[in-house]
C-alpha cells in the first residue's frame, strides 16, 4: 500500500469557509451532547447545517479528528469499513500493527472481523479525538448497520463519534453506547432563532429590527440554508432547500462568476469526489489544484475531504448538474473521462461505474470485461453488493442493446439476490443475443456458457447434451479455465452439490460426469481434477452411504494441485468432516473441521460466514440455545426482503436457530420462503432440508396431519435421487414424522409415489441420529390436554438407556436391577406414555420434555 494513501492527515475535517455563522448555540448543543454521550447522532434534512455546525464545534472544542465523507457507492462492507480503517490508521501512522492489518489481502472478504483486528492494535491515546462520520444516511446495507455498533463500541475510549444524517436515527444504532443510545440532535436543534438571524447579519455588515429578523424566520422557519440565502439576496424566497439554494445561487454567486469557473465547477460535478489529477482532466485545465484551494476557502460548496480530495455540497452538486443539462454539457463525454482514469489507475469498478453513468453503452464492453476479470474480490456477497450499487435494473433497455454481454453481469446480479423473474427475462435475452455477443470478445461466450450452466429451467445433464449451441461459438478456452478467474464458482457455499446450482440430476445419469466432462469442464480448468470425483462423492453421502462418500472426497482431495482456487479445498473440508462426522468419528470429525477452520482463517477468510453457519448448524442439531442466540448477533445475520443464493446456506442456519429459541412463527415464514426458492429455482435439496424442519416444526407444534403433508412433499421431491440423508439429519425431531407418514404408506389406499423402503430407511437413519442428538426441535413442547406425564427416576434412567440402544440386559448388568425389574420400569413407562414399543416411547418422552 503506498504512503499517499494513508497520510496522518488524509482524514482531516474539511476546512471552514472564511465567512460563516458562528452558531455558538447549537455549538453548545453539540458540546454538551458529546459530554455526555460517547455517540451522538445528528439528524436533519438537507441544508440543515450540518456539517458547518460540527466543524464550528471541532473549531471550538480543539481535539484532533478523522473525518469520512460517504456517498452511495461506500455502501458496500469492504470500502466502507476500508475507508473506516484508513481513518483510524491516520491517527497512528506509525503502528505497523494497525498498517500490517489493512494491508492484508483477506481484509475486503471479511472487514468487520480485520477491523475489530485493527482497533485491538491500536496502542493508548494521549489525546481525546472525534470520528465523523457524514452523510450515514446513504448506509443503508443492512450488515453495516447492524455490525457498525458493534465496532463502534470497540474504538479506544478517547474517541467521541459524531454521526451526520438527513434520516432519523436507525433501528439497529438506538442502544448504541453503554448508556442509553446516542444523543440525538435534530433539525430543531440547529435552525436559527430570530435573534441568530440578526447576529448573523451584523456579521455580514446588515442591521435587521426584530420585526425584520421575525419575518426572516418565518420565511425560512430558521432553516440555515435558508437564512444564508436571505442574508445574501436580500429577499425572501419560500420552498425547499433545492428552491433556496438554486434561488441563492444563481443570483448572488453563479451570475458573478466568469466563465471559466462556471465550467470548471460543472465538469467537475459527474463525480461525486475528486482529487487534483481527475479535476485537471475533466475541466482540463492546469491550475486545478489553485481553483479548488479557493472555492474550499471562500465558500460552503466545496469541501476539501483531505490535501488531495474534494467534493461538493449536495446541494451544490445537484445545481451544477441542472446547469450542465440546460446548457447542453457533454455529460457523457466527462463521464468516459473519469472512466479512462480510473481505468488507468487499475481501479475497474469506478471506470465501469462511470462508463454506465455515461449512457455511452456502444463502449462499455471493454470496462464491463475488466470488472468481470481482473477485480475479483473473491467474496460473492461484496460482489453482489456492489452490482446493487450500479442499480442495473433501473437501465434503459437500450443498453442492453448497445451492449448485449450487459445480460452477463445484470443476470448473476439477479441470480445472486433471488430475482428469479428478472434472472430469466436476461437469460432469455442473453440466448437471443450470442452471436452479437460472440462478435465482442471470446471471454464473453465463456461467461454466457457458465451462465447458461445456472438456468434453472433445464437440468444441467440437458444444457451438457445441448451444449453444441454454445461450444460453436467458443474459439478457445480460458487456458487456465474461466472459472480461476471468477470471483468464485461455487458462490462461497459449502456444499459442492448445492453450490452454484443443484446438481442432483447428474446421479440420474451413469456418466453424467464423463458428459461434464466433455463439454463444461474447460470452463473450471484445473478445478475439473477434483471437481469429477467430489460430486459423485456428495451424492453417495445425500444416500448415506458414507464409506463411498470418503473414498470419494479422499480422492478428491488427492486430486487438489496448487492452482486450485480456494473454493475447492473449502468444500472438501466441509464434505469430509460431515461424513467423518455422521459416521461418528468423532477426534477424526474434529481434527478435519479444526484444519478448515485454520485455513479459512488464513487463506479463505470470504468463507468465514458460511463456516460459522455450519459451525451453528451442528450445534443446533442439540437445540442448543445459545448458539442460536450467538448465531442471530452475527451482524452479517440480517432480514432479507427475498431468498438470495449468496445467502441461502446462512438463511438455514437463521431458520433452525429461531426453533430452537422457540420463535416459531418466525421459522415456519423463513422455511416457507427456503422452500419457495428452492422450488423456484429447481433446488431439490433447498426443498428436501426446508420440508424437513418444516414438518419437525409443525409437528412438534402439534399440526401432525400438515407435518407428515409437509415431510411427503419433501421426501417425494427427493425420491428420484436416493437422497435422504439431509431429511434424516434432523433426527429426533423428524422421526416421529417419519414414523406417521410410514403408517401412511402402509395403509392399503395409498396411492403415493413413495415407497415403503426408502421411507424406512430414512426412518433408520433418523432413529439413530436421534441417539445422538436431541434434534432442533427438543425445547418445544407440542400442546397436550390432562395431567402432566412423570416418571419415575428409574423409569426414566431406563428410558434413557433404551434410547442410547441398549438391550433390557445390558441394561440391567450397567444399573445393577434384575431383568424383571427392567422390564418392570418399561412396562410402567409404556402405560404413563400411552405407547407399546421402545421407538413411541422414546420419542413421546422426548416431546414431553421427559428426556
Amino acid at each position: 500500500m503506498a504512503d499517499d494513501l494513508i497520510l496522518s492527515d488524509k482524514f482531516a475535517p474539511a476546512a471552514l469557509p472564511d465567512v460563516c455563522a458562528p452558531r455558538l448555540r447549537v455549538v453548545d448543543a453539540i458540546e454538551r451532547a458529546v459530554r455526555t454521550r460517547r455517540f451522538v447522532y445528528l439528524g436533519a434534512p438537507a441544508g440543515s447545517g450540518k456539517t458547518v455546525s460540527a466543524l464550528l464545534w471541532l473549531k471550538q472544542a480543539k481535539r484532533p479528528c478523522v473525518w469520512i465523507g460517504l456517498d452511495r457507492y461506500d455502501d458496500v462492507p469492504s470500502v466502507f469499513y476500508k475507508q473506516l480503517a484508513l481513518g483510524l490508521y491516520s491517527v497512528q501512522p506509525g503502528n505497523d500493527g494497525l498498517r500490517a492489518v489493512i494491508e492484508e489481502p483477506g481484509f475486503s472478504l471479511s472487514p468487520v472481523e480485520h477491523l475489530v483486528r485493527l482497533l485491538a492494535e491500536m496502542t493508548p491515546l494521549e489525546r481525546r479525538y472525534v470520528l465523523v462520520l457524514d452523510d450515514v444516511h446513504l448506509v443503508e446495507n443492512r450488515e453495516i448497520r447492524k455490525s457498525l455498533p458493534a465496532v463502534l463500541k470497540r474504538l479506544p475510549r478517547a474517541f467521541s463519534v459524531l454521526l451526520l444524517s438527513r434520516g432519523v436515527l436507525p433501528a439497529e444504532w438506538a442502544a448504541l453506547g453503554a448508556d442509553g443510545g446516542p444523543a440525538l440532535l435534530d433539525a430543531a436543534d440547529l435552525r436559527f432563532t430570530a435573534d441568530e438571524i440578526r447576529g448573523y447579519f451584523q456579521a455580514l455588515g446588515r442591521d435587521l429590527a426584530p420585526d425584520e429578523a421575525g419575518a426572516l424566520f418565518e420565511a425560512t422557519e430558521g432553516w440555515p440554508i435558508g437564512v444564508a440565502a436571505l442574508a445574501k439576496s436580500d429577499r425572501a424566497t419560500r420552498g425547499g432547500s433545492s428552491t433556496l439554494f438554486a434561488s441563492f445561487f444563481e443570483e448572488q454567486v453563479w451570475n458573478t462568476w466568469d466563465e471559466s469557473l462556471r465550467a470548471f465547477c460543472v465538469a467537475t460535478s459527474v463525480a461525486e469526489q475528486f482529487d487534483p489529477a481527475l479535476a485537471e482532466l475533466l475541466s482540463e485545465r492546469a491550475d486545478a489544484v489553485a481553483v479548488m484551494e479557493e472555492l474550499a476557502r471562500t465558500n460552503t460548496f466545496l469541501m476539501r475531504l483531505s490535501d488531495n480530495l474534494y467534493r461538493y455540497h449536495h446541494l451544490f452538486r445537484d445545481f451544477l448538474r441542472e446547469k450542465a443539462a440546460e446548457e447542453g454539457v457533454d455529460r457523457a463525454k466527462l463521464c468516459k473521462r473519469a472512466a479512462e482514469f480510473f481505468r488507468a489507475r487499475g481501479d475497474y469498478t469506478q471506470a465501469l461505474r462511470f462508463w454506465l453513468e455515461s449512457a455511452d453503452f456502444k463502449g462499455m464492453d471493454t470496462y464491463l470485461l475488466l470488472y468481470l476479470y481482473e477485480s475479483s474480490s473473491g467474496s460473492v456477497a461484496d460482489s453482489a453488493d456492489f452490482m446493487g450499487t450500479l442499480r442495473l435494473d433501473d437501465l434503459p433497455d437500450r443498453a442492453y442493446r448497445d451492449c448485449p454481454p450487459l445480460h452477463i453481469l445484470a443476470l448473476w446480479y439477479d441470480y445472486l439476490t433471488g430475482q428469479r423473474e428478472r434472472f430469466e427475462h436476461h437469460l432469455d435475452e442473453l440466448y437471443r443475443a450470442l452471436p452479437r455477443i460472440a462478435a465482442f470478445d471470446p471471454r464473453f461466450i465463456e461467461s454466457a456458457t457458465l451462465s447458461h450452466s445456472i438456468d434453472h429451467r433445464t437440468t444441467i445433464i440437458d444444457k451438457a447434451r445441448r451444449f453444441s449451441k454454445f461450444g460453436c461459438l467458443i474459439k478457445r478456452f480460458t487456458p487456465k479455465g474461466l472459472a480461476t478467474t471468477l470471483t468464485s464458482f461455487t458462490q462461497n457455499l459449502p456444499y459442492p452439490h448445492r453450490s452454484n446450482v443443484d446438481y442432483s440430476a447428474i446421479a440420474l445419469e451413469e456418466d453424467g460426469m464423463e458428459l461434464l466432462g466433455k463439454t463444461f469442464a474447460p470452463l473450471l480448468g484445473t478445478e475439473w481434477c477434483y471437481v469429477r470425483p467430489l460430486i459423485p462423492a456428495c451424492f453417495e453421502y445425500e444416500r448415506n452411504c458414507l464409506d463411498a462418500a470418503l473414498a470419494g472426497i479422499d480422492e478428491a482431495r488427492r486430486a487438489l494441485v496448487p492452482e486450485n482456487k480456494e473454493d475447492g479445498r473449502v468444500c472438501i473440508g466441509i464434505m469430509e468432516h460431515a461424513v467423518l462426522w455422521q459416521m461418528g468419528r468423532a477426534d477424526d470429525a474434529a481434527r478435519a473441521l479444526a484444519q478448515l477452520e485454520a485455513y479459512v482463517a488464513q487463506e479463505a477468510s470470504q468463507f468465514l460466514h458460511n463456516l460459522r453457519a455450519y459451525q451453528a448448524k451442528l450445534a443446533l442439531f442439540d437445540a442448543d440455545a445459545r448458539a442460536a442466540r450467538s448465531w442471530l448477533d452475527e451482524y452479517f445475520v440480517v432480514e432479507a426482503e427475498r431468498i438470495g443464493l449468496v445467502r441461502v446456506f446462512q438463511h438455514f442456519t437463521t431458520a433452525r436457530a429461531y426453533i430452537a429459541l422457540g420463535r416459531a412463527e418466525e421459522a415456519e415464514a423463513l422455511l416457507r420462503d427456503l422452500a419457495e426458492f428452492g422450488r423456484g429455482f429447481n433446488r431439490p435439496l433447498d426443498v428436501g432440508e426446508a420440508g424437513a424442519l418444516s414438518a419437525a416444526l409443525l409437528w412438534a407444534r402439534g399440526r401432525k396431519d400438515e407435518a407428515v403433508d409437509a415431510l411427503a412433499e419433501a421426501l417425494e421431491t427427493l425420491a428420484p435421487y436416493g437422497f435422504f440423508r439431509v431429511v434424516a439429519d434432523e433426527g429426533a425431531s423428524v422421526e416421529p414424522v417419519l414414523k406417521s407418514l410410514a403408517a401412511r404408506i402402509a395403509r392399503p389406499g395409498y396411492d403415493g409415489p413413495l415407497e415403503r423402503g426408502f421411507v424406512q430407511e430414512a426412518l433408520l437413519a433418523a432413529h439413530e441420529r436421534g441417539r445422538r442428538f436431541r434434534g432442533v426441535c427438543a425445547n418445544l413442547a407440542a400442546p397436550r390436554a390432562g395431567k402432566p406425564v412423570k416418571l419415575s427416576r428409574q423409569q426414566a434412567r431406563v428410558l434413557s438407556l433404551l434410547a442410547r440402544g441398549l438391550r433390557t440386559p445390558e441394561i440391567a448388568e450397567q444399573t445393577g436391577l434384575t431383568v424383571p425389574t427392567v422390564k418392570s420400569h418399561t412396562a410402567a413407562a409404556y402405560q404413563k406414555l400411552g405407547v407399546h414399543n421402545v421407538m413411541d416411547a422414546v420419542l413421546k418422552a422426548r416431546e414431553l420434555g421427559l428426556l
